[in-house]
C-alpha cells in the first residue's frame, strides 16, 4: 500500500490529545467481511463454517497447551517473566534462529532445549485491524489477537518471509524508528531476549514459535503507531515497542503484514498505552449474519467504559499466565429451570480469536443432556460431524425458540441468546456452537469463543483486573 504523509498540524493535534487520557474506537474487521483482504464472495455458508471450525479447533488446542505448559511446567529460573514455554514434548523442532545468508546481524542460535516464547497458531484468527506505522506513516493490516502480547510487523530486509500482498515495512525510511538495545527494561520484558554481538549497542532480538511450526524472528524497536478512528480523527502514539521481524515463515497468510497483541502482558498494545487509555479496552462483535454488512468495534480509554443497569462484572483470575483474560466458570443453566453446577473450579479464557466455545467433556455432555430434554426437535448429525448436537427444524412452528444458556463467570451472569450458543448450518439444521476440550487435555479449562461474545459490549480493565459484559446491539455501536 502506498505511504501517506501526515500533515504537521494533524500530528501536533494527535500528540496533544494524548497528553491525557483519550478515548477512541476503530473498526474491528471480521476476516469474512467485504473490507477484509480474506473476503471470498464465492464462499458458501458450508465453506465458511468448515473453515471457521477448523481454525477454532486448531487455536483452542494450542491455546490450552500453552496455558497448561505454564501452570504445570513452570518457568525457567533464569527469567523473571511469566510467559509459557514451548513444551519439551512439542512435535515442532527448534529451527535455526536465522538463515546463514541473512543480511542482518544474527543473534546467537538458541540451544536445542532453550525456552522460546510460543504463540498459538499463525493463521487461527478471526479479526483484523488497520494501523498506521512510522513517519511518514504507512497503513498495515494486522491480526488483532487477545491471545498474544507482542506487536510485530514484517520488515526489510527479510531473508525468509512469507509472501505478502503489501510491501514490507522499511524502518530505514521512518524518522521515528529506533532499535531497542539489549539490557534495557523493554528488552527484558521479552520472555527470552537474545542479543547480537555485531552491533553497538547490541540489538535486542526475539524468536517466537507458533504451535503449527511457524516462526517469527526479529529485533525489538520503538516506533510511532497511529489509528484512524471511527469518528474520523487520527490518534498517534509515539515510542510504542514492537517487533521488526526479519524472518517470518510457515503458515502466515499473504493478506496480513503483522500482529497486534491485545493480551494482558507488558508488551501488548493495551499494556503499553497504559494510562493514556486508562488501562482499558473493549470490543463489540456483530453477529455472524451481519459480518458481511457491518464491522465490529475495538475501543480504548473512555470509549471502553461499560456502564448501565445490565452490566455484569467479574474479577480476572490471578494466574502465572498473564497474557490471557481468564475468569472462573462456576455453573451453567438452560432456560429458567435446569442448572448444571456447581462446576468444580474451572478456568475460562475469554478469547476473541477462537470461534466456538469449549467446555470440559463431562460438562459438555451434561449440557447436551439438558438441551435434549428441553428442545423438542429431532436430533440429527451435521454432514461434517463437527458439532456435538444438532436439530432438524423442518417441523418447528413459527413460535419456536431455542432456550437461553446462562453462564456464571465468577460474579458475572452471562446470558447467551440462541445466536450466541447455536449456529445455523443450513435452512433446516441448527447446531450447538460448542465443543469438548478433551481432545487435548483432561484439565478443567474452558474457552469462551467469539460466537458466544456477539452482541455483547465486553470491557477489559487491566488496572482493576476486571472484565465487564453488557448486552448491546453491536451493529449500532
Amino acid at each position: 500500500m502506498a505511504s501517506t504523509t501526515l500533515f504537521p498540524f494533524l500530528s501536533i493535534f494527535s500528540l496533544t490529545i494524548l497528553a491525557s487520557a483519550v478515548g477512541f474506537s476503530v473498526e474491528l474487521i471480521h476476516r469474512d467481511h467485504p473490507k477484509s483482504p480474506f473476503y471470498n464472495p464465492t464462499f458458501s455458508l458450508s465453506d465458511r463454517i468448515q473453515a471457521e471450525v477448523q481454525r477454532s479447533h486448531a487455536r483452542a488446542a494450542a491455546l490450552r497447551r500453552i496455558f497448561f505448559s505454564q501452570l504445570h511446567r513452570g518457568m525457567s529460573s533464569t527469567t523473571n517473566t511469566k510467559y509459557s514455554v514451548l513444551p519439551a514434548d512439542s512435535p515442532f523442532p527448534h529451527a535455526p534462529v536465522s538463515p546463514s545468508d541473512s543480511p542482518f546481524p544474527s543473534p546467537s542460535p538458541a540451544p536445542p532445549n532453550a525456552p522460546i516464547e510460543t504463540y498459538i497458531i499463525a493463521n487461527s484468527f478471526d479479526y483484523l485491524v488497520s494501523i498506521h506505522l512510522g513517519t511518514p506513516t504507512r497503513e498495515i493490516i494486522a491480526i488483532a489477537d487477545t491471545g498474544s502480547d507482542l506487536i510485530w510487523v514484517t520488515c526489510e530486509p527479510c531473508s525468509d518471509c512469507y509472501k505478502q500482498d503489501a510491501p514490507l515495512f522499511n524502518p530505514a525510511t521512518s524518522s521515528s524508528y529506533a532499535n531497542i538495545p539489549c539490557g534495557t527494561e523493554k528488552c527484558n520484558q521479552l520472555p527470552f531476549p537474545q542479543c547480537d554481538n555485531l552491533t553497538s549497542p547490541s540489538k535486542c532480538f526475539y524468536q517466537y514459535r507458533y504451535f503449527d511450526g511457524s516462526q517469527t524472528i526479529g529485533n525489538l524497536a520503538q516506533e510511532t503507531v497511529a489509528f484512524n478512528t471511527t469518528y474520523g480523527n487520527h490518534v498517534e502514539f509515539p515510542m510504542v515497542t514492537l517487533g521488526c521481524s526479519h524472518v517470518a515463515n510457515g503458515t502466515f497468510e499473504h493478506q496480513t503484514a503483522g500482529l497486534i497483541g491485545l493480551g494482558a502482558g507488558p508488551l501488548s498494545l493495551v499494556s503499553q498505552l497504559g494510562s493514556s487509555i486508562e488501562h482499558r479496552f473493549s470490543y463489540c462483535l456483530v453477529p455472524y449474519d451481519s459480518t458481511n454488512i457491518t464491522t465490529s468495534r475495538l475501543s480504548f480509554g473512555s470509549d471502553a467504559i461499560i456502564s448501565g443497569d445490565d452490566v455484569e462484572t467479574t474479577t480476572m483470575v490471578d494466574i502465572d499466565r498473564e497474557t490471557f483474560y481468564t475468569v472462573t466458570l462456576d455453573s451453567i443453566s438452560v432456560g429458567k429451570n435446569s442448572t448444571l453446577g456447581p462446576i468444580n473450579r474451572s478456568y475460562m479464557i475469554v478469547d476473541s480469536g477462537t470461534t466456538l466455545t469449549y467446555l470440559e467433556s463431562t460438562v459438555l455432555e451434561s449440557l447436551i443432556e439438558l438441551l435434549a430434554k428441553t428442545i423438542r426437535l429431532p436430533q440429527v448429525e451435521d454432514s461434517e460431524k463437527v458439532f456435538p448436537l444438532c436439530f432438524n427444524e423442518s417441523n418447528a412452528g413459527p413460535d419456536f425458540q431455542y432456550p437461553d444458556i446462562t453462564l456464571q463467570l465468577g460474579k458475572a451472569i452471562l446470558t447467551l441468546k440462541p445466536y450466541n450458543a447455536f449456529r445455523k448450518i443450513n435452512d433446516k439444521v441448527t447446531c450447538l456452537a460448542m465443543a469438548s476440550n478433551n481432545d487435548i487435555s483432561s484439565d478443567n479449562l474452558s474457552i469462551l469463543g467469539n460466537i458466544a461474545q456477539q452482541n455483547f459490549h465486553i470491557g477489559f480493565d487491566l488496572a482493576a483486573r476486571k472484565i465487564s459484559f453488557a448486552p448491546a446491539d453491536c451493529t449500532k455501536y
